[in-house]
């Protein structure tokens, strides 16, 4: 089971008029949101109508801007890619990646029996970084070695790291993939090399009759060490692992306008770096 926003994606726009609020301004606000809000929707629509009703004076009610906000979860993706590729954070020559997951629970593991959301065995899983048990989804991510997110997906906590490797990198090729030994898939790699050009290094066990030697161990753990700090920066800044919604499609837009939010930090950095620069003392 592949969950990503292009399997959400609907119709963006409905017969008849184009709406007063924009796709663009619940494109802006819902950055706003899950940035300076911490993705508590409510608070932050409340904020902006008492303190900036100039800045956004056709904003709509609660319920109307979250189902536009749902609808728009695909596009929202999509920006960010395009964005992703046009600002050059990501070009062809970029053929490594590295790839990890984290827990996105759905609700507690105790009440996942009753959860609307979604509903099924396969939603309880643990989370061994946590030392915990999940209910919900794990958010398998690649990015670059510059921190750079380039593609995530969101698989059922129950299944393993590994099964999800030939889905998460179905449209993929000529790329060199650094995970950790959970994303260990003996039968798939050898597949991924011949049909796509992947190659994929994920350290076998240590009892494995072909075991890696201590330096390339310490190398691999090295560079893996900044997917790390990519997931730390969405977990501690964006707050990734509780996104707060109440649909799959709600998900599904919360997330892709939290990694669109991440994504846009290495393009306005530099460019507030610059206008900072020109400011007179």
């Amino acid at each position: 089971m592949r969950i990503t926003p292009e399997a959400h994606a609907g119709t963006w726009r409905r017969r008849g008029p184009a709406p007063s609020f924009t796709d663009s301004e619940v494109i802006t606000v819902g950055l706003l949101i899950d940035t300076i809000f911490h993705g508590h929707e409510a608070l932050g629509l409340a904020f902006l109508r008492r303190y900036h009703p100039d800045r956004f004076p056709q904003l709509p009610p609660d319920g109307w801007f979250n189902q536009r906000r749902r609808i728009l979860g695909p596009l929202i993706d999509q920006i960010r890619r395009w964005l992703t590729r046009h600002y050059g954070l990501i070009t062809d020559a970029d053929r490594v990646r590295l790839l990890d997951s984290a827990p996105i629970p759905i609700t507690t593991y105790t009440r996942g029996k009753d959860n609307r959301t979604v509903n099924g065995s396969d939603y309880f899983g643990v989370a061994p970084s946590k030392g915990s048990k999940l209910y919900g989804f794990r958010l398998h991510l690649t990015a670059t070695t510059d921190q750079v997110v380039d593609d995530w997906m969101l698989a059922p906590a129950s299944y393993h790291d590994s099964t999800v490797m030939p889905a998460m990198f179905e449209q993929a090729h000529d790329l060199l993939v650094l995970g950790d030994g959970a994303f260990h898939h003996p039968a798939w790699e050898p597949v991924g090399h011949e049909r796509q050009q992947i190659d994929i290094l994920a350290p076998p066990r240590k009892d494995s009759r072909q075991p890696w030697s201590k330096e390339l161990r310490r190398w691999i753990g090295r560079v893996r060490r900044r997917i790390e700090t990519v997931f730390s920066v969405l977990s501690t800044v964006f707050h990734i692992e509780q996104p707060g919604a109440h649909s799959l499609a709600g998900l599904v837009s919360r997330l892709s306008t939290r990694l669109l939010a991440y994504n846009l930090c290495f393009i306005m950095g530099p460019i507030l770096a610059q206008l900072g620069s020109k400011t007179p003392n």
